[in-house]
């Protein structure tokens, strides 16, 4: 499954950082980064067998980032289910992403899944779990990692390795955050620490990305 790691206020007041490994089966057709919609502007990747993606950037006035990862299914899996992709894009061209994001996880339509969505003003995670009800919550500032579990799981490898390495460090410029992050979303792995850039089995790490939203905007 994915990696995402956000830094909320840590390079500076009202700056959020996002760098993601999107992990998918490699023969699943996809386009890198497009115009999806004019008005609001939204931009990302496409996937080419349901449509929707896994990675919306809004720009405007009020830029927003919608990141989509997909969690492990449960026993009682339902087929024939809603693409989770549509969710990204369904949030960033709501007026309320939140009533958006609830009503859409309240519909059953969805398979287990974590948005996580964030602008200037606000940043959090919807929770759409095998196991239990939906869950929506606030992130606060400072360090975090996404994978397939919950937010900065401190027993799924990839979070705690990562999180290890973070949560304490408060990079002076975006420019050294964006290094290292990505430096670390690179990493093959050894004896000593797991995989985050995965070449083997069946989902491999076929894309990567970073977005930095600030009162300048967002790239």
């Amino acid at each position: 499954m994915c990696t995402l790691v956000l830094a909320r206020d840590v390079v500076a007041p009202g700056s959020l950082l996002i760098a993601t490994n999107r992990d998918e089966d490699p023969a699943r057709p996809s386009s890198g980064p497009t115009v999806l919609q004019d008005a609001p502007r939204i931009v990302g990747g496409r996937d080419l067998v349901a449509g929707g993606t896994w990675l919306a950037v809004r720009g405007g006035a009020e830029p927003m980032v919608a990141a989509l990862l997909n969690r492990r299914p449960g026993p009682d899996a339902v087929p024939g289910r809603r693409s989770r992709g549509e969710l990204p894009l369904l949030v960033t061209r709501a007026g309320d992403a939140r009533a958006a994001a609830w009503e859409a996880a309240r519909s059953g339509d969805f398979a287990p899944c974590t948005l996580l969505v964030a602008s200037a003003r606000a940043c959090w995670r919807l929770a759409i779990p095998a196991d239990g009800p939906p869950r929506l919550d606030d992130i606060a500032p400072g360090w975090h990692v996404l994978t397939h579990t919950e937010l900065d799981d401190p027993l799924e490898p990839r979070a705690h390795f990562l999180l290890e390495r973070l949560r304490h460090w408060h990079p002076p410029t975006r420019h050294e955050a964006v290094g290292r992050v990505r430096a670390l979303l690179a990493g093959h792995g050894d004896a000593t620490h797991p995989a985050v850039c995965l070449h083997e089995g069946r989902m491999q790490t076929v894309s990567a990305a970073h977005v930095w939203l600030s009162d300048e905007g967002v790239h």
